[in-house]
C-alpha cells in the first residue's frame, strides 16, 4: 500500500503540472514557484506532505499554492489505493490506474478552467494504445461512435466543447466498447443531476459545466460496477 501511495502522489504532481505546462519546456527544467519562479527544493516537492508543511504557501514569496494540487494528490491517491480493498468489476489494473492517472488531473484543470491541453490528450491516446497493445480497438463499432460524438458536435455545438468530444474518442479506442458507452450514459445522468441541483439553489441559470469531472465520476463508477451494469443492460449476453 505504502508503494502505491507514493506512486498516486507522484504520478499526480507530474501529469498535473504537465497538463498546467504551456510548451515543453516543463519536461527539461527544474520546478519552481509560480509566483516567484524559485526553483523548489528537494523537501517541497513531496506530495501531499509538502504543501501541508508550507501551509500551503510558497516559502519565499508566501504567495499562495493552489489548492488544486493537494486535490489531485489526495483523488490520486485514494484512488490508487482503492482496488487494494474494493474488487474491480472490469478486471485491467493497467487499463483503471492508465484512465484515473490522466482523467484525474484533467478533471481538476477541466474545473479551473473549461479546457483539455491537446498536448495531454495526444500523450492519453499514444499511451493508451500502447499499454492496451490495441486490445480493445472494434473497428466499425469505434468509427460509429466517433462519427456519432462528431454529429453531436456538429448539432449541439456550444453544448459541448471539442476538446470533451476528442477525450471521449480516446476512451472509445482504448476501452471495451460497452464500457464506454456505460461510461457515456453516466456522465449525462451525474452531469444532468449536478446542474439540476445547482440551478434549484442559483438565481442565475448555470448551463455550462466542465465534463471532465463527470467523465471521470462515470469511468470510477463503472470500474467497479461493471459487472451489475452489463447484467441489468444486457442480460449479460453482449
Amino acid at each position: 500500500m505504502t508503494v502505491l501511495i507514493i506512486l498516486g502522489g507522484v504520478c499526480a504532481s507530474f501529469i498535473f503540472a504537465l497538463t498546467s505546462a504551456k510548451n515543453s519546456s516543463f519536461l527539461f527544467r527544474r520546478s519552481h514557484c509560480d509566483s516567484c519562479t524559485r526553483p523548489l527544493k528537494w523537501y517541497e516537492l513531496f506530495p501531499v506532505l509538502s504543501f501541508i508543511f508550507l501551509k500551503g504557501r510558497c516559502l519565499t514569496c508566501k504567495s499562495k499554492i493552489p489548492v488544486s494540487n493537494i486535490v489531485v494528490e489526495l483523488l490520486m491517491i485514494v484512488l490508487f489505493i482503492c482496488p487494494i480493498f474494493i474488487e474491480l468489476g472490469l478486471k485491467d489494473l493497467t487499463l483503471y490506474y492508465l484512465i484515473i492517472i490522466f482523467l484525474i488531473p484533467l478533471s481538476v484543470f477541466d474545473f479551473d478552467t473549461f479546457t483539455i491541453p491537446n498536448h495531454v490528450n495526444l500523450i492519453f491516446l499514444f499511451t493508451g494504445l500502447y499499454l492496451t497493445n490495441l486490445e480493445y480497438i472494434e473497428p466499425a463499432g469505434d468509427l460509429a461512435v466517433i462519427m456519432t460524438l462528431h454529429l453531436f458536435y456538429l448539432l449541439f455545438h456550444g453544448s459541448v466543447g471539442y476538446g470533451d468530444i476528442k477525450l471521449f474518442t480516446i476512451l472509445t479506442l482504448i476501452t471495451p466498447l460497452n464500457f464506454f458507452l456505460y461510461v457515456v450514459m453516466f456522465t449525462y445522468l451525474i452531469g444532468e443531476l449536478f446542474v439540476i441541483i445547482i440551478n434549484l439553489y442559483k438565481n442565475n441559470r448555470v448551463d455550462k459545466v466542465p465534463l471532465v469531472p463527470f467523465i471521470t465520476n462515470g469511468a470510477v463508477i463503472v470500474f467497479y460496477l461493471y459487472d451489475e451494469i452489463h447484467l441489468i443492460y444486457t442480460g449479460g449476453f453482449v
